[in-house]
Parts: structure tokens; sequence; C-alpha cells
């Protein structure tokens, strides 16, 4: 009987330790997403960030001729990729130059991330919306998004 109750003891006390492990942590906050005021405006955002939140909303501005850049962390050995082209409400205010990725280094081993980048134009002064979408091609469904507001001043 008292072999019984041990038994009893040390399972109650699995079981706490197990209940007390599956609390809910505190997910940290992502970075601020740096914003350039002149000129051109430069946001980098890691893949890492992606698996905090996985829509991300950020806010750029350039002067009237000058240039957004995006980089976003990338890898498409998982069968996702960026869209070639962003969504853009309108393109009497922005065009998008170009688009590209960078793969990691020769030194890296298979299946590393890299970054694609996209270079836009303030063509006039506005506001518009830009949209990037991180899928498979053949799901349709996105697993990560970036929508980016872009000011032109």
């Amino acid at each position: 009987m008292k072999r019984v109750k041990w038994y009893l003891v040390l399972l109650l006390v699995g079981i706490l330790l197990f209940v007390g492990g599956c609390t809910e942590e505190d997910i940290p906050t992502p970075p601020t997403v740096p914003v350039g005021s002149t000129g051109y405006s430069d946001v980098s955002i890691p893949i890492g960030q992606f698996q905090l939140q996985p829509h991300v909303d950020v806010v750029m501005s350039t002067v009237l001729g000058g240039e957004l850049t995006i980089t976003l962390g990338s890898n498409p050995t998982t069968g996702y990729q960026w869209s070639e082209d962003a969504e853009i409400s309108d393109e009497t205010i922005i065009r998008q130059v170009s688009h590209e990725f960078v793969g990691p280094g020769i030194d890296e081993p298979p299946g590393t991330s890299g970054e694609d980048v996209w270079i836009f134009k303030g063509l006039k002064r506005g506001t518009t919306t830009l949209l990037l979408e991180y899928s498979r091609s053949w799901t349709g469904a996105g697993l990560w998004a970036v929508t980016i507001t872009a000011t032109i001043r």
C-alpha cells in the first residue's frame, strides 16, 4: 500500500512538472523596422522575424524621384518564394524598378536562406500601398506577407 502511495505521489509530481512546462512563454516583440527619412528608404526584414509575425506592416517614404529598397529574408529551397512583382494599388505614384534573389555565400551549407531585394522609384507625390506575399505557387495560399504604405513627398 505504501508503494502505491509513492507511485501516486511520483505520478502527481510528474504531471505537475509536465503541466508547468506547458505554460505559454512570452513571444518577443519583433524589432522595429528602420525607415529612412530623406532621398530613399531601406527596409530589411530577416526571415526569422516572419516566424514571430507572419504579416508585417511597414511605412516608408521618399522624395519625388527617390528610391525605396525592400530586402526580405527568403529560402526558396522550402518551395516558398516571394512574389516577383509587388501588387501596387496606384502605379502612377510608384514603379517597381527591379527584383532579384541574392543567395547565401558559397561557404554556406545547402538550404541556407538568402534575400529577395526590390527597388521602387517614386513617380509622383502621393501615398500608395504595396503587397508582397511569400507562398508556394502550386498551393495559392500565402504563408507570410508584407504590406508597405509608401509615401512620395
